[in-house]
């Protein structure tokens, strides 16, 4: 296999890891808001615990992608790992302490009947999943600064300012991409659970119009890079602002009722893969010419691609058995 295609299967791993994993980001992020509602505190923790249920699973599922992709990155392209540990070594830390703290709050909640026990790590649990995808967003601007122009290339002209700005940028739509996806999620998991889905459903479209929003200012920044000589920009330019136009149809279909639309049902996926399709589109070049010289590719091909395919089984298959499950069935957090 060729750079390109270890280009191709980064892409896809993390891809995968924001489907997955940005369902259970998005979940804890509204974990406390969609529960609001709940007459008495017994209620309330009640649907907390229903909640956890959904996202539990998931868990697993979406970090092995996020495992298999920095395996990827350590052996096909190291020399952009190194960049991206030089330059964005606190959003590493961030994003590694956010994914402790995340797993410990859903692990941990349920350990201790005292109400200050568990509100503590809702809390946690809530602000981890706001840090989380914001670290991994700002990663993915960072990979824009560093491999969207050739060397010695800069962006000038009115592009210079959102350009700079792409890592708040993506750390922002990474955040609502999670929490629209989270939401949505929420709505069609948790139906049997008075109240919540109807307010998550609220907090998707909500999250739908700020994340248009968002995706039209970082088309902007795109634009910025094909400013600067990096031809690619403006594929990536094109697919945020489709990605804005999904968002603001699901919107539509959300305000008028239409929740099982084809809108608003690939809201959700739109919104979380959109900034790795982006990052590609800007990025992907100057990654893929940074990668390993072909014999260490060549040598890393087959073992890398047997070890994908089990996980791909072993994903599918836990897939498959959580699928039919109700939130209520799967409280056990």
């Amino acid at each position: 296999m060729n750079a390109t295609g270890w280009g191709v299967l980064l892409a896809v791993l993390l891809a995968g890891w924001m489907l997955v994993d940005g369902a259970a980001q998005g979940a804890l992020q509204l974990s406390r808001t969609v529960t609001a509602g709940a007459p008495g505190p017994a209620a309330r923790d009640h649907r907390r615990r229903a909640v956890l249920g959904v996202v539990g699973p998931l868990l697993l599922l979406g970090e092995v992608w996020l495992v298999a992709a920095a395996g990827v990155l350590v052996g096909a392209f190291w020399e952009v790992e190194s960049a991206l540990w030089a330059h964005g070594y606190p959003l590493v830390v961030a994003l590694l302490v956010a994914w402790v703290v995340r797993d410990a709050a859903v692990w941990l909640r349920s350990r201790s009947d005292r109400p200050r026990w568990r509100a503590g790590w809702d809390v946690a649990a809530q602000v981890a999943g706001l840090a989380l995808p914001a670290a991994a967003g700002a990663l993915l601007g960072t990979a824009w600064s560093l491999f969207a122009l050739p060397a010695g290339q800069s962006v000038t002209g009115p592009g210079v300012v959102p350009f700079r700005a792409a890592p708040v940028l993506l750390a922002a739509l990474c955040v609502l991409g999670a929490r629209v996806h989270g939401a949505l999620v929420l709505a069609a998991r948790m139906r049997d659970v008075p109240g919540v889905a109807d307010r998550a459903r609220v907090q998707a479209g909500a999250a739908l119009g700020l994340f248009s929003v968002v995706a039209a200012l970082t088309a902007f920044a795109a634009l910025g890079a094909f400013g600067g000589g990096a031809r690619a920009a403006v594929v990536a330019a094109l697919a945020l602002l489709l990605g804005a136009a999904v968002a603001l149809a699901a919107l539509f279909d959300l305000d008028r009722g239409a929740t099982r639309a084809v809108t608003v049902r690939s809201a959700g996926l739109v919104a979380v893969v959109l900034p790795v399709a982006a990052t590609v589109a800007v990025a992907g070049p100057g990654v893929v010419a940074a990668a390993a010289p072909s014999p260490v590719l060549a040598g890393l091909t087959w073992p890398v691609l047997a070890a994908v395919v089990l996980v791909a089984v072993v994903q599918w298959s836990a897939w498959r058995l959580l699928r039919g499950h109700r939130a209520p069935q799967v409280a056990f957090l």
